[in-house]
């Protein structure tokens, strides 16, 4: 397998932290200093690395799936976008390993970016933060910016509604929050935003524990009341200063930082604000903390929460850095569903109605599994915290070091592999065990890291494995030596970039590391004694890679000079050990011993090298023919031994060091029969250089390099010497390639490194490649050959860069990086290829998977078979399963592909397709019926059974509003509850008489008026406004006057009080019809599904549907339609904006729960979509 130019990183930045992504593909992006790393969990593998940026990267997000793909409008391929300290922004095709445009701040930081996609549209802008709190809309594909603005107070980071796209919350640095509604992609918000605070006394409320709840039973005391202990402590004592009081204060001022908001994505108006010891629950459209989490006081502080989905569940990460995961209670607002009928989800089953509000519950979330406590250090801290958007059941851990731990929430029962198939429900106080049971949080992968700095490096390609015949034997696998500052080496695999080994072999940092063998490392270290620059402990380990055994090769432990550099000979017979204050030391590697010390005339060589004189080839040739034709490679050690060592021929053997002294003269050492045959000098008047710092030697040909930069190349056979074409200031290396035959070698200086060919028979040198630094690239530190045409560079930010010299490219395509195991990824598929595959999944019907292509696109068969093969044989066998319908092989085929869009699109399709199945054929009683509504799209239990087409869904972006009137009833009035029993200003007062007046409640709003305190400046209007809500209202005059009142208040521009009457006088449908005239459609909506019978909220919902259709807002209406049973129209809606694949599998779906569309429409469609898939490729049999 050739090797493709790839960068291995390895720890990451401070600047970092914070930088990582888990997209809907699967994999996770992360940034490690100017670089992007992608990795598949799944495997335990880094698949790509991205670079390299100008600075350190600071934010990275994966463009979102939610819009449809398809071949030529919206293909789907890996695209993430990442920010970095200079402030550019680049977009990346990580498929092909390229970047698609860049986005410059001017040099400000960026400190967050956020995607804004249309799925109407399939258009995409990012919305770019940058330090100064300047806001960037920029254009994805055209790079231009379309608007920019800046905030008066200091931002850090910014969060878009997913329900709502016009609206945003930017986090400030003083823990306040900033609301827009405006958000627009081609027009810059107004300065009209809110500020708000919700923590400490200045915030307008300020969240107390109720008398007998529990939160899990990880609570924390409010700053007030440590305070107040402070206090009566001090009392107590006499110690008005101590101790404990000023570490209260300090830690009240350590807590109150606000670290993250991130709205609920799947309840609106939710909105979490994290604090070190608490989450704060808010109604955005109040503004009201509705519930708090808290913090045990032994419990390690909160860093980050987020919440799913698919369930009310919420992965929290610690600073201890354990993962906690927590279940939302179930309380009276959830319809009840009983254990006995879990059996039938298409079962439908009354809740249990409390109307007393005191007996509603606050919101809670219930501690429910915890991972263990990972083990942290200075080197290894948690940088990055995600969870898988698709599944919701795994949370990655990425520390500072590389490393990579993935937990999941695993099922041990086989009841699926998403969130919503894994949990049966939500959590029910006191009965905790009923969602642990069956269910384990457990660590199931990880991706080794760099525990350290890496100090020195080393490849195993050696040339002395070779045969008689002149096949040289090449090791089995390219892996490179990695010795780091804690002592460690590291044995790295260069075709995968994976870690394959670590050996913790010394205490201090790896000075050096030689191969002896492809299982043997020849490794050394040094420890300074004191302040002495020169004098300390040597230690030199022979260590056996396999079995991981340590010997060691000399032992000396008392002070002594440190050790400068050693050389092993290219035989692997001897080794040359160079002191700073000493001389060399000449042993013998096969017996271990020390074969001669030389005079301190030698000690500390300025440039030591051997001579490969002598091969093995060389060697076995002398040797008698019964051994010509053995491969050397198979031969024991002994018999090598036996054959080097032969008396007969012991002149073969021979091998020669050459090194240069301070003085600037060249020595030759030669080693016969394990002792020292000859001794040369050459003095300096003979080479004609200045004092030679560097030599490099292979066959005849010797490099050298001298103080000045200057470097020759001598001819040992012919006696001639030549200069290079240029000096290099600042030489720190010369290496030859060990089996090259045209003598390539590498010189690697302070500004770089170049790579120079020398044919044979040629004195004309040849450049074949030049690396240069620049301000954006970082500084080679050190280098190795990895194999003839890559070269292996350590970089000074701790990344290894395995550079093609025939390619001006560091980075490869996903499919020429060599991966260890490569798992399902469609996204790097061409794209005819995805669709064809997509295709076939949704249409499976047997496990071989057998097709047809055309003979023009029969080139797309194997990569559509290689990943067929890789589909998890469980997955399959649901997707042609005989009972399977095509909904369900949609839907799960979305799941697979990573597709948001689909998800979304397929989880509405099948769950309104069986509510109306059910409603055509009176197969239950209505209330029952209703209650099944409700439990599938509000109690978050979805699953999709084998033999069933009932689907219970929880993915509430499909509108809240679209579910049963008698569950949204109930969910309103609990939030409305809520809202009442934590209001603590005028405004929230208002909100909740208004929305207790709309939905019927007149007593409830009446209490609420009758508490105006006497002096308030509105006692007057307030009482005046609950006499009109507790008087008879049937009358016709009362009638006829408050409806000419309400008229004239809405015309006057008092359209909220105007609404109000005329739901106080039961004329809710003019309401709506008043609240849809003046733009306020989503109101409309609401009050329809509270407070209408099913033909008038129909009526309302077609409206709504009208508007959005002549807004070209298609998906949202096609939601609509799906509730009102508009399937028909569905249908025509999906074809008209080109979403053909989409409509086909919608037309199947119909017709398997008996809903038959238009004939004649339907054979047009199938016919049209026939063709497409023929112009594709594919064969489709009759």
């Amino acid at each position: 397998m050739n090797l493709s130019s790839k960068i291995i990183t390895t720890s990451s930045h401070p600047q970092n932290r914070g930088a990582c992504d888990w997209g809907w593909c699967g994999l996770v992006g992360y940034g490690s200093h100017r670089y992007v790393v992608v990795a598949d969990l799944a495997s335990s593998q880094v698949t790509q690395v991205l670079g390299i940026h100008k600075e350190n990267v600071t934010c990275v997000k994966w463009k979102p799936e939610d819009t449809h793909h398809d071949v030529v409008v919206n293909p789907s391929p890996l695209t993430l976008a990442a920010g970095d300290t200079s402030g550019d922004v680049i977009i990346w095709n990580v498929t092909k390993g390229e970047l698609k445009s860049t986005f410059s701040g001017n040099g400000r930081s960026v400190r967050d970016i956020t995607w804004n996609t249309n799925p109407e549209t399939s258009e995409a802008s990012i919305l770019v933060l940058y330090n100064k709190s300047d806001v960037i809309m920029w254009d994805f594909l055209t790079s231009s910016q379309l608007w920019r603005t800046s905030f008066s107070e200091p931002v850090s980071n910014i969060f878009i509604d997913p329900f709502n796209r016009d609206n945003a919350i930017f986090l400030c640095d003083d823990s306040s929050i900033l609301m827009i509604d405006d958000l627009q992609p081609r027009a810059a918000p107004s300065q009209k935003y809110r500020r708000i605070n919700f923590y400490g006394a200045t915030g307008p409320s300020k969240e107390t524990v109720q008398p007998g709840e529990d939160s899990g039973g990880l609570r924390r005391n409010s700053s007030s009341l440590n305070k107040f202990i402070n206090m009566t402590t001090s009392l107590i004592t006499g110690s008005a200063d101590s101790r404990s009081s000023r570490k209260s204060v300090s830690e009240d001022d350590k807590t109150s930082q606000c670290l993250q908001v991130v709205y609920h994505p799947g309840i609106r108006h939710v909105v979490f604000m994290v604090y070190p010891t608490q989450v704060d629950i808010i109604d955005v459209e109040v503004c009201i903390v509705v519930s708090t989490i808290r913090l045990d006081s032994k419990s390690s502080f909160f860093v980050r929460v987020l919440p799913c989905k698919q369930k009310d569940v919420l992965y929290c990460l610690h600073e201890n850095g354990c993962i906690t995961i927590r279940v939302r209670r179930q309380d009276k607002s959830h319809c009840t569903y009983t254990e006995s009928q879990r059996t039938q989800p298409s079962t439908p089953v009354s809740p249990e109605y409390v109307e007393a509000p005191s007996e509603r519950s606050d919101i809670a979330y219930d501690l429910i599994w915890q991972s263990d406590a990972v083990r942290l250090s200075n080197q290894s801290t948690v940088y990055g915290f995600c969870v898988h958007p698709g599944s919701e059941t795994g949370a990655a851990l990425i520390f500072s070091d590389g490393k990579i731990l993935l937990w999941e929430l695993v099922n041990t029962r086989d009841r699926g592999w998403i969130l919503e198939e894994v949990l049966p429900g939500l959590s029910i106080k006191g009965q905790k065990n009923l969602l642990i049971d069956g269910n384990r949080f457990l660590l199931t992968g990880m991706i080794k890291g760099f525990p350290s700095y890496i100090s020195t490096i080393k490849s195993n390609l050696q040339k002395p494995l070779t045969t008689i015949n002149g096949m040289e034997s090449k090791p089995k696998e390219a892996l490179l030596a990695l010795g780091l500052d804690n002592g460690a080496i590291l044995i790295l695999d260069i075709q995968t970039g994976q870690i394959e080994r670590e050996l913790s072999v010394h205490s201090n940092t790896v000075k050096g590391i030689e191969w002896l063998y492809q299982d043997t490392l020849f490794s050394w270290t040094c420890s300074r004694s004191g302040g002495s620059s020169s004098m300390g402990r040597n230690e030199i380990l022979l260590t056996t890679i396999q079995s991981g055994m340590v010997e060691v090769f000399r032992h000396r432990n008392k002070l002594e000079s440190i050790i400068t550099d050693i050389k092993v000979s290219p035989l692997r017979q001897y080794a040359v050990i160079s002191f700073k204050a000493q001389g060399l030391e000449v042993w013998c590697l096969q017996t271990k011993s020390l074969l001669r010390e030389m005079h301190d005339k030698f000690h500390h060589p300025r440039a030591l090298t051997w001579a490969p004189t002598f091969t093995w080839k060389t060697v076995v040739r002398q040797r008698t023919p019964n051994v010509i034709n053995k491969d050397f490679s198979e031969m024991s050690q002994a018999d090598i031994h036996n054959l080097l060592h032969d008396r007969e021929s012991r002149r073969v053997a021979r091998e020669q060091c050459v090194l240069a002294d301070r003085d600037g003269a060249i020595c030759r050492i030669t080693l016969e029969e394990r002792a020292i045959s000859d001794l040369t000098i050459f003095p300096p008047e003979v080479n004609g250089m200045s004092s030679v710092t560097h030599i490099a030697m292979k066959d005849d040909i010797m490099i050298l390099g001298d103080v000045t930069g200057a470097l020759y190349l001598m001819n040992t056979s012919k006696k001639t010497m030549k200069s290079a074409p240029k000096p290099y200031s600042g030489m720190r290396t010369i290496l030859f390639h060990p089996t090259s035959t045209d003598h390539r070698f590498a010189v690697m200086y302070d500004q770089g490194m170049d790579v120079w060919m020398l044919p044979q028979n040629q004195d004309q040198l040849k450049l074949l490649r030049s690396f240069k630094h620049n301000k954006s690239t970082p500084k080679i530190q050190s280098m190795e050959w990895a194999d003839l045409n890559h070269v292996s560079m350590v970089m000074d930010d701790g990344s290894i860069h395995i550079v093609d010299i025939t390619s001006s490219k560091i980075t490869c395509s996903w499919i020429q990086r060599n991966l260890m195991n490569t798992e399902f990824c469609p996204h790097t598929l061409p794209a005819q290829a995805s669709t064809l595959l997509k295709y076939l999944l949704q249409n499976a019907s047997s496990p071989d998977m057998v097709y047809r292509l055309s003979s023009d696109k029969e080139y797309l068969r194997p990569c559509i078979d290689d990943q067929l093969q890789l589909i998890d044989r469980d997955t399959l066998n649901r997707l042609t399963h005989i009972n399977s319908s095509t909904g369900q092989r949609c839907l799960l085929t979305a799941r697979v592909f990573g597709d948001e869009f689909d998800v979304n699109f397929w989880t509405a399709a099948l769950y309104f397709l069986s509510r109306a199945r059910d409603q055509r054929d009176n197969f239950k009683d209505q209330l029952l019926l209703s209650m099944d509504d409700c439990q599938s799209l509000t109690s978050t239990g979805s699953t999709v059974e084998t033999g069933s087409d009932a689907v219970h869904s929880s993915d509430r972006i499909l509108l809240d509003c679209l579910q049963s009137q008698s569950c949204f009833l109930r969910q309103q009035l609990h939030r409305v509850e809520q809202h009442n029993k934590k209001r603590t200003s005028t405004e929230h007062r208002q909100k909740c008489i208004e929305h207790f007046t709309m939905m019927g409640r007149e007593e409830e709003a009446t209490k609420i008026l009758l508490e105006t305190d006497f002096q308030s400046g509105h006692y007057r209007e307030d009482y005046l406004q609950a006499c009109l809500m507790s008087c008879d209202r049937t009358n016709t005059t009362a009638q006829s006057t408050l409806k000419l009142v309400a008229t004239h208040l809405i015309i006057s521009g008092k359209l909220q009080e105007g609404v109000e009457i005329l739901c106080l006088l039961g004329k809710v449908l003019d309401a709506c019809k008043y609240l849809q005239t003046y733009d306020h459609w989503q109101q409309a909506a609401w009050l329809a599904k509270l407070m209408l019978n099913d033909k008038e909220c129909e009526e309302i919902y077609l409206k709504w549907i009208e508007h959005l259709i002549s807004g070209k807002q298609m998906l949202q209406a096609i939601f609509i339609m799906m509730s009102l049973g508009k399937f028909d129209d569905v249908l025509k809606t999906l074809l008209y904006i080109g979403y053909l694949e989409t409509g086909v599998s919608f037309l199947k779906a119909c017709q398997e729960h008996g809903f038959q569309l238009p004939k004649d429409e339907s054979e047009a469609i199938l016919e049209k979509y026939g063709s497409h898939i023929e112009r594709l490729g594919l064969v489709v049999s009759d």
